[in-house]
């Protein structure tokens, strides 16, 4: 989606639609980076048609090293892109040395732009 690419440009962090998958740029998986799905929903209609769309952003993101920083990187970036934090929630993966944060965005658009 390209809201959430835009959004996410200034942070720096790879960010990848959907998984990560090698790619000649990141041929295995970087230190830290974003995963994001979306999930787009009728939020208003006008005249028996979609006017306006909420879309949830479901972000994950994957680091080994501490994820303060880029957390506040990607809070500021997606806040600047209008996007409304909905939850965070934070793990450890023991097998895999990574913490995950996972959090749910939401923004609402006119007429599905941007999805």
């Amino acid at each position: 989606m390209e809201l959430v690419q835009r959004a996410m440009e200034p942070t720096g962090i790879p960010t990848f639609a959907n998984a990560w998958k090698p790619t000649d740029a990141h041929p295995t998986a970087p230190e830290t980076y974003v995963v994001y799905n979306t999930m787009t929903v009728e939020s208003e209609h006008w005249d028996d048609g979609n006017r306006r769309f909420k879309i949830f952003v479901y972000l994950n993101l994957w680091t080994k090293a501490d994820p303060t920083e880029s957390i506040a990187l990607i809070r500021s970036a997606m806040r600047s892109a209008g996007f409304a934090l909905s939850q965070e929630l934070d793990s450890y993966d023991d097998d895999t040395g990574y913490v995950l944060v996972a959090c749910t965005w939401v923004i609402q658009v006119v007429d599905g732009n941007g999805t």
